[in-house]
């Protein structure tokens, strides 16, 4: 049957069977939620199997949801596909919004799912947008103009750039290096900040181990390589133990002995070998040796470069995965 315009003025049914949880009969096909009998809402459209709008070509092969929405063909209905929007909801022409103007899902049990595909997403909201959720991940990048108020933890994997002032009143933890290439501007900022420099002298702050009231401030000696050293005396033996690690720490090449006999002149004093647990000197008082000694080497690992070009120590053209940096890595300077 073909017609042209048909007008239902109550309620239209597309039923293909007895599908209903009406408390009246178990055989009325009418959906309780539009009402029974005299209680029907008007206007009301019920369908119980798969409604296509749009046009056909979007979905050519088989049913791919109970609500299948597209464009009208331009051009079997070019009026139709002449709207701007393909689904829109508006309350303009009768009461002020409120959260429940469009609802997905139903909260605790009836929670569904949902998964956008789409070239753009604008938001433009006059009031506010409310997430909750325990965890929430972005990937790419993010473009944010105005202000951002953040309030619990947040994890973004990508590039973040923000135009805009951000205000947050919570505690921030920064377990990475931030680097800020432009003028930063705050009425009152406490913590550590990395200057671009190292500090000059990098030492230790103790109590004075006997003197209540004071303290004692060591420098730490600086030098070209990454040296490792042991100290002594000997008095009765030609033989400085080397300890055991040292032989997977130290680049024995470069071991150097210091000799100072002590008690009487030794000029005959010297080191006769180097072995891999010990060093062997030779004198000719060997069996009365008595010195102090020194013993140092270098660390083995990767070349040190002492000079490099550079405006901060992320240009280091070597390895640094093994160096802590003073004032780079530790160290910041208090602001």
């Amino acid at each position: 049957m073909d017609i042209q315009d048909i007008h239902v003025g109550n309620q239209l049914h597309v039923s293909a069977a007895i599908d209903s949880l009406s408390p009246l009969s178990p055989n009325i096909r009418d959906p309780v939620c539009l009402g029974i009998g005299g209680a029907t809402i008007p206007g009301s459209i019920f369908a119980n199997g798969v409604v296509l709008i749009g046009s056909p070509l979007s979905y050519p092969g088989i049913p791919e949801a109970s609500l299948m929405v597209s464009r009208a063909s331009l051009a079997a209905n070019p009026t139709a596909a002449a709207v701007p929007s393909i689904f829109k909801v508006t309350t303009k022409a009768n009461i002020p919004p409120n959260p429940l103007d469009v609802m997905i899902g139903d909260p605790g049990v009836g929670m569904v799912g949902m998964t956008l595909n789409t070239a753009m997403i604008n938001i433009v909201d006059s009031v506010s947008i409310n997430i909750v959720t325990p965890n929430r991940s972005s990937a790419g990048n993010k473009i944010h103009a105005g202000s951002s108020q953040q309030n619990g933890a947040e994890v973004d994997n990508g590039a973040l750039v923000k135009n805009g002032t951000t205000v947050k009143n919570d505690v921030g933890v920064d377990n990475g290096t931030r680097i800020v290439a432009s003028v930063v501007s705050a009425p009152l900022f406490k913590g550590k900040i990395f200057t671009g420099k190292a500090l000059k002298d990098k030492g230790f702050d103790i109590e004075h181990p006997t003197r209540k009231g004071k303290r004692v401030r060591h420098i730490c000696v600086e030098g070209p390589e990454s040296a490792i050293y042991i100290r002594g005396k000997l008095k009765g033996t030609h033989i400085i133990d080397i300890p055991e690690y040292w032989q997977g720490l130290v680049d024995y090449d470069t071991i150097t002995v210091n000799l100072t006999p002590c008690g009487k002149p030794d000029l005959s004093l010297y080191v006769k070998e180097i072995r891999d647990d010990k060093i062997i000197l030779s004198s000719d008082h060997l069996t009365q040796v008595e010195c102090f000694y020194q013993v140092w080497g270098n660390r083995i690992g990767p070349e040190l470069h002492v000079e490099y070009d550079g405006e901060s120590p992320a240009d280091y053209p070597g390895d640094q995965s093994g160096h802590s940096i003073a004032g780079y890595t530790y160290d910041k300077e208090e602001a």
